[in-house]
């Protein structure tokens, strides 16, 4: 009878983390941010406004591009 109730519990919070961490990913993920940089390596970061992008890259001492909008490359 404990095991079955330890056993919901951990299928609860399992899935509770599921859906959090997943709102969060489409929260903070990129959908919203169109103009981005690349940096050596695999590296790139990307920002809601071009302003915002130019200030970060022109700082950052390893970006590699300029700043350009992800949705027309």
């Amino acid at each position: 009878m404990m095991q079955a109730k330890i056993a919901t519990l951990v299928t609860i919070i399992t899935l509770i983390f599921a859906i959090t961490t997943g709102s969060l990913g489409l929260a903070w993920g990129d959908s919203d941010k169109d103009y981005c940089y690349d940096q050596v390596g695999d590296g790139h970061f990307c920002f809601d406004t071009k302003e915002k992008c130019k200030h970060e890259q022109k700082h950052d001492e390893i970006a590699e591009s300029h700043c350009y909008n992800k949705d027309r490359n």
